[in-house]
């Protein structure tokens, strides 16, 4: 059980996923950064995760690995199988609490632990599940209706759901989930990180970009529902006026293949860079070395790679939905929100600031400010933190 040092609570934190490192998304470096901030403070985090690779070896006693396989339809996904001799050490851990961060089989192992142990289950509702259907069969492809019915049946069956955007909680009160029973906690920026030099030199790895090219970047997995097609459609026609531009692209997934294509397709190939995934201190240095960075996803619960580039001090344009739209509708956010999905606004809005220094230089000093103030690591951590501590002390 807890105990107390220096009048601070201490907590032994089981946290249980299907996705972790090295696997490159938002949800498994959001659970580094807790893990890291939370253990920096005295607490203990135990992981629960598939094992990534036969021979991946990890130098972190704290993380139980199960055994896993690929997703068939997309293979860089795990399926861990919740059976495993890691399961008899948890009652040695004393854990205080339980914090699951999907449905799935490791969550619903996570559900298991904490009615056995009679423990407080939290889980964070990362990701909008109805809006990845497309990489189902159609033959197997459940209705959204019924995904959403999932979704809501899961909830209820937790102590507290954190949502990571108000615009989320407002979607699962939709859903059916009551509005008492969810909490807003975005997911933080290790700002610090933000800090340290540049070591990936953009211009020296791609000779293609010269020095007086101006970088327009995207981050994230090439998948149909990150909507870079558009994006690339959008940059052909920022090129009709401004010739002196790069799109830089960072990030792996299915659609590379066809997103390539596209490119070629576009006429664009030689001002359109793929760098494919790459580790997180590239990405870090990939976002300080670009002018502009764009977004047009439509499923982003919480928008990391915008509070990202903004904490690097680079501005954004993107599409304002779900989590996007939560960060730039606030006042002095670094970034400029787009409605709808529509080519001349986004070109425009683009365009705009590659011609007009000043507007620029207001929307970059804006960004790094906007971060620091609202999402630092730091304050989401307090917020789960307390979260955990009532969630244990009511009865």
């Amino acid at each position: 059980m807890y105990e107390f040092y220096k009048g601070e609570m201490q907590l032994n934190i089981g946290m249980f996923s299907d996705t972790y490192l090295p696997q490159k998304n938002g949800v498994a470096t959001a659970i580094k950064l807790y893990k890291d901030e939370m253990e920096k403070r005295g607490h203990n985090v135990y992981l629960f995760v598939p094992k990534y690779k036969f021979d991946y070896k990890r130098n972190d006693d704290k993380i139980f690995e199960f055994p896993a396989v690929k997703f068939v339809f997309e293979k860089e996904q795990r399926i861990a199988l919740p059976f495993s001799p890691e399961i008899f050490k948890i009652k040695e851990l004393n854990l205080d609490i339980i914090h699951s961060h999907d449905p799935f089989s490791m969550g619903i192992l996570a559900r298991i632990v904490s009615r056995m142990l009679k423990l407080k289950h939290v889980t964070t509702h990362h990701t909008m599940y109805d809006y990845y259907l497309h990489y189902l069969p159609s033959i197997v492809r459940p209705q959204p209706e019924f995904v959403q019915k999932i979704i809501k049946n899961w909830c209820l069956k937790t102590d507290k759901i954190i949502a990571p955007t108000d615009n989320i909680k407002e979607t699962l009160v939709e859903y059916g989930v009551p509005s008492e029973h969810i909490v807003t906690i975005p997911t933080g920026i290790d700002l610090a990180s933000f800090d340290k030099p540049i070591n990936w030199d953009l211009k020296k790895e791609y000779p293609q970009i010269k020095d007086d090219d101006r970088i327009l970047l995207f981050v994230g997995r090439l998948g149909k529902e990150k909507n870079i097609s558009f994006l690339l459609k959008v940059f052909k026609k920022v090129l009709l006026e401004e010739t002196k531009v790069k799109f830089v692209i960072v990030g792996g997934g299915p659609e590379k293949e066809a997103l390539e294509e596209l490119a070629m397709e576009l006429n664009i190939a030689d001002n359109v860079i793929f760098t494919g995934s790459q580790p997180r201190e590239k990405v870090i240095d990939a976002y300080k070395q670009a002018y502009l960075f764009i977004f047009a996803s439509y499923t982003e619960t919480q928008g990391l790679v915008i509070l990202e580039s903004m904490a690097a001090g680079t501005p954004v344009v993107a599409l304002g939905k779900l989590g996007v739209y939560d960060i730039l509708s606030q006042e002095d956010a670094g970034g400029i929100m787009i409605k709808d999905l529509n080519e001349d606004d986004f070109s425009h809005e683009i365009l705009k600031l590659l011609k007009d220094l000043s507007s620029y230089e207001v929307l970059k000093k804006k960004a790094k400010i906007f971060v620091k103030d609202n999402y630092s690591i730091e304050k989401c951590v307090d917020m789960i933190l307390e979260l955990y501590k009532r969630e244990i002390l009511t009865v």
